[in-house]
C-alpha cells in the first residue's frame, strides 16, 4: 500500500456516439439545448469499454494486487467478466481479477484505488424501454484509475448505508426498474449530506474548490450540488452524458481532474444505495497523470446517432436481417490456445528475416521458415495503414453495411479487420488506422471479442504508441 493513498493514473473513455432525439419521425426542427446520451456502439459493452479505458493507463498491475471491473451490465452472469479484460490487457496471471456488481460498486471500486490495493475499471452499459421518461437521462461510459498520488492523494473519506428500493433489476431482465424518485430522493440527500459533512469534518475543511456529485437520483443530484455549493461543471458533463451508472462518479471524477489545478480540493460524493464521500487534494503530476484526451474533448468529438439505429443496435427494433447462417460460435479450446492472437493481437517475429506473421504460426508468411517466429510481438498499440477496402452488405450485425480492411502495420505485419465508428464509404485507402477491442456478435451464448480497425487520431504519426494518452 502507497505511504499517501490517492490515485496515480487515470482516464476516461466516452463512445464515438450521442443520441439527442427520441422521436422515430422527427418532422419538427432538430431539438437544441436539451440533455443528450453518450451511446455505445453496437459492438461495445462493459468489458471493451473497460479495455478501452485501461489502455490510456500503466497496464503493469503489480502481481499480487486486483483488477476490478464494476459494472451493472457484465455481459456474462456466472462467468468472471474482468478475466476477459484482463486476458485483452496482458497481465500478469499473479494479478486477480474481479467482477463488482451493483450500483453502488463504482464507489467501491475507487475506495479500493485509493486504498491502493487495486486497479479499477468502471463501465456501464445503460438501456431503457423505449419512450421512458429517463432515456436520454440514461448514458454509457467508462473511466480507469490506478493507486498512487501523482493525481490526487486521499485526505478523508466517509460512507453511509441505506436498504433503498431505488433502482433494481431481476435475472433475466434487461432494464432497469425505477421506484418513484420524489421517494428515495429525500433518503438519499439526508445519506448525502451526513456523509459529505463528516468527510469534510476529518479533512478539517469547512469548503472545498470543486464538488463533484453523481447519484442514481436526479432530484437527489439537484438538491446535493446545491446544498453543498458546487459550481455545477459536473452537471453540465451529466447533461451531455446521461446518468452513467457504475461509471458516473469515475467519470464526472476524471472530468474535475481534467480541470483542477494542483493543491486544490475535490468532495466526491456518490448517493446511491446510501453515499460515499471521498476529500481530494490534487496532485502536482495531474496533467501528466491523464491518460487519454479529456472528457470535454471527447465529448466534442461526438458523432450524432439517429433514435431508430439506436434501437436496432440495442435490439429494441426487430428487423430483418440478411438471408444468410448466423456467425459460428467460437470454441473455447481454441480461444485458450490462441489467446495471445484473439485478445492481445499478437504476431510473431521470423527470427530468419525479421518479418512478422500474422496469426502468429511455426511458418513465416514471408520466407517460408518453419519453426521460426519465437519472438512475440504486439500489434494492438501501433499504427496501420489501409491498403484494401470491402463493402459488406451481408452482414450479421445490426447495420445495412460495414467495411472490412486490409491494413500493413508499422514496423511489420498485416492485419484483415472489420472496421468500426465510421462510416463505411469514408474509408479509403492509405488511412492511418489503430485497433480497437470489441464484440464480433454473440452466437450460443458466447460473445465473440477480436480486434477492429477505427480511424486513427490525427495527430498519431507512423509507428507513434495511440495507447500513451498523448
Amino acid at each position: 500500500m502507497p505511504e499517501q493513498p490517492g490515485i496515480d493514473a487515470y482516464a476516461a473513455y466516452l463512445p464515438a456516439y450521442v443520441l439527442d432525439d427520441t422521436r422515430l419521425d422527427p418532422t419538427g426542427p432538430a431539438r437544441t439545448g436539451g440533455p443528450t446520451r453518450s451511446v455505445a456502439g453496437y459492438d461495445e459493452d462493459a468489458v471493451t469499454m473497460a479495455v478501452e479505458a485501461l489502455r490510456h493507463v500503466p497496464a503493469d498491475t503489480p502481481a499480487g494486487r486486483h483488477l476490478l471491473l464494476a459494472t451493472t451490465s457484465a455481459p456474462y452472469e456466472t462467468k468472471t467478466s474482468a478475466g476477459v479484460v484482463h486476458e485483452a490487457l496482458g497481465l500478469d496471471p499473479g494479478v486477480t481479477a474481479l467482477d463488482l456488481r451493483g450500483h453502488r460498486a463504482g464507489a467501491s471500486a475507487l475506495d479500493l484505488v485509493l486504498r491502493g490495493v487495486a486497479t479499477a475499471a468502471l463501465a456501464d452499459v445503460r438501456t431503457t424501454r423505449p419512450g421512458a421518461p429517463d432515456e436520454l437521462a440514461q448514458g454509457d461510459a467508462a473511466a480507469a484509475f490506478v493507486g498512487g498520488g501523482r493525481a490526487a492523494v486521499l485526505i478523508a473519506r466517509a460512507g453511509h448505508t441505506s436498504e433503498l428500493l431505488d433502482r433494481w433489476r431481476l435475472p433475466g431482465e434487461r432494464h432497469d426498474r425505477v421506484w418513484d424518485e420524489r421517494f428515495t430522493a429525500e433518503i438519499l440527500v439526508a445519506a448525502g449530506l451526513d456523509t459529505a459533512r463528516r468527510a469534510l469534518a476529518q479533512a478539517s475543511l469547512d469548503t472545498v474548490d470543486h464538488v463533484v456529485v453523481s447519484s442514481s437520483n436526479p432530484r437527489a443530484a439537484v438538491a446535493l450540488r446545491k446544498a453543498l455549493g458546487g459550481a455545477g461543471q459536473d452537471a453540465t458533463v451529466e447533461r451531455a452524458t446521461g446518468f452513467t451508472g457504475v461509471a458516473h462518479p469515475g467519470l464526472l471524477l476524471a472530468a474535475a481532474l481534467d480541470e483542477a489545478e494542483p493543491g486544490q480540493t475535490i468532495l466526491l460524493l456518490s448517493a446511491t444505495e446510501g453515499a460515499d464521500a471521498f476529500v481530494l487534494r490534487v496532485g502536482d503530476g495531474v496533467r501528466a497523470a491523464r491518460g487519454g484526451p479529456t472528457v470535454r474533448a471527447q465529448l466534442a468529438a461526438r458523432q450524432r446517432l439517429g433514435y431508430g439505429r439506436y434501437l436496432r443496435w440495442r435490439g429494441l427494433l426487430d428487423v430483418q436481417g440478411p438471408a444468410r447462417p448466423a456467425a459460428p460460435a467460437p470454441a473455447a479450446p481454441p480461444m485458450h490456445r490462441r489467446a495471445g492472437w484473439k485478445y492481445r493481437l499478437e504476431g510473431s517475429r521470423c527470427d530468419a528475416c525479421g518479418r512478422v506473421t500474422t496469426p502468429p504460426g511455426r511458418v513465416c508468411a514471408s520466407c517460408g521458415t518453419v519453426g521460426a517466429g519465437t519472438a512475440t510481438v504486439s500489434l494492438r498499440d501501433r499504427t496501420a495503414r489501409v491498403v484494401s477496402v470491402t463493402r459488406d452488405h451481408l452482414t450479421t450485425m445490426p447495420e445495412p453495411e460495414v467495411a472490412i480492411v486490409v491494413a500493413d502495420v508499422d514496423g511489420g505485419g498485416r492485419l484483415s479487420a472489420y472496421v468500426t465508428d465510421v462510416a463505411p464509404g469514408d474509408m479509403a485507402v492509405g488511412m492511418p488506422v489503430t485497433a480497437v477491442f470489441r464484440r464480433l456478435w454473440t452466437t450460443d451464448s458466447i460473445h465473440n471479442y477480436f480486434w477492429k480497425l477505427r480511424p486513427a487520431p490525427a495527430d498519431a504519426a507512423p509507428g507513434k504508441d495511440t495507447a500513451d494518452g498523448q
